[in-house]
């Protein structure tokens, strides 16, 4: 899973109206991830988690594992990779329904 540091992504705010700064963001945006992106990359990690998760429990019911710490871990893993997806998707869906509250 990709982390985006916080202090890379925090830029003064800058106008729309000046071609400058609208020409120096298309710039910028090609080298930084875009938001699909990493919402893609965490929706693949639970996908991946939830996978492993089931393996281990069909492992486990068929006495092919013997250490219960690597599924707790594992069933961690994915329980925490969830838990990120879903902070994502709520602040995403927070964001623009404040967005849409905004009068022009």
């Amino acid at each position: 899973m990709f982390i985006v540091p916080i202090s890379s992504s925090i830029r003064p705010v800058e106008s729309y109206f000046d071609n400058d700064a609208a020409a120096a963001a298309v710039s910028d945006s090609t080298d930084r991830p875009q938001f699909s992106d990493v919402f893609k990359e965490i929706f693949t990690e639970v996908q991946e988690t939830q996978r492993v998760v089931q393996e281990d429990s069909v492992k486990l019911t068929l006495g092919e594992i013997d250490d219960l710490h690597t599924i707790y871990n594992n069933m961690t893993k994915a329980a925490v990779a969830v838990d990120t997806f879903v902070a994502v998707k709520d602040a995403a869906i927070n964001a623009y329904d404040r967005i849409l509250q905004i009068s022009m």
